[in-house]
């Protein structure tokens, strides 16, 4: 059992505007895969294309931490992404927070 602060995650939903999801998808490439690579603050990160809405990209986010994920959001790479991804979503992600209770790390092909 720990004893430090319980692990986070967050699924987010992000609607993109009609049709430009794969925009989306592009700007989060130029800018996240280097910038969660390198944060200690993340146990996972999984990037989705829902098979159900065309329009809309799932993440979830395993964090140490509550205060990792806080810290990340100041993530100059992140910064950048929410200014690039702006005009390409139709509104902010929905976001919810949920706590781990276990997981599998596996490495993923690219």
């Amino acid at each position: 059992m720990s004893s430090g602060p319980p692990a986070h995650a967050l699924v987010l939903r992000h609607r993109a505007k009609p049709g430009r999801r794969e925009e989306l998808i592009e700007v989060w490439r130029r800018h996240m895969p280097e910038a969660v690579q390198a944060n200690d603050g993340h146990r996972a990160y999984v990037l989705c294309a829902s098979y159900v809405d065309p329009d809309v990209m799932v993440v979830f986010q395993h964090y140490r931490d509550a205060a990792a994920a806080q810290e990340f959001l100041g993530n100059p790479a992140y910064l950048r992404y929410l200014e690039e991804s702006g005009d390409l979503l139709s509104g902010p992600p929905e976001v919810e927070a949920v706590e781990p209770l276990w997981s599998k790390a596996v490495v993923a092909d690219d």
